[in-house]
């Protein structure tokens, strides 16, 4: 993802990823998760964001839904969630963390939508 840019290098440099474990689908949407964020750049963050609702491509407004890991984001809402997160040197320490927060409290409703059924 990220924000149009005029040239190819700035349209890189201002890419992002933003990756959780979770099947989001299960969560729903409007629930906060951890995000493990690499930006363009190549810097990690580990964060979090609220889950949104997207029309896969193809789709209509009328159905073909799925549940993103972050809701639409403008570009000041994108760098407000890499401030009130942490940046990390490499993917190894970011996953690190990204575990550990993973594993706070305040995720149990959303890490319980993970259990498969009998």
């Amino acid at each position: 993802m990220g924000f149009k840019k005029k040239t190819e290098a700035e349209q890189e440099k201002n890419s992002y990823l933003f990756w959780t474990s979770l099947d989001t689908n299960k969560v729903g949407a409007g629930k906060q998760i951890p995000v493990l964020i690499q930006t363009g750049d190549g810097r990690y963050y580990v964060s979090e964001t609220t889950t949104g609702v997207r029309i896969k491509n193809g789709g209509t407004h009328n159905g073909d839904t799925y549940i993103a890991v972050s809701d639409h984001l403008n570009y000041n809402q994108y760098k407000a969630v890499l401030r009130n997160g942490k940046e990390y040197n490499s993917l190894e320490e970011a996953y690190k963390a990204y575990v550990t927060a993973l594993a706070d409290s305040k995720y149990n409703g959303v890490r319980d939508t993970q259990a498969s059924a009998p």
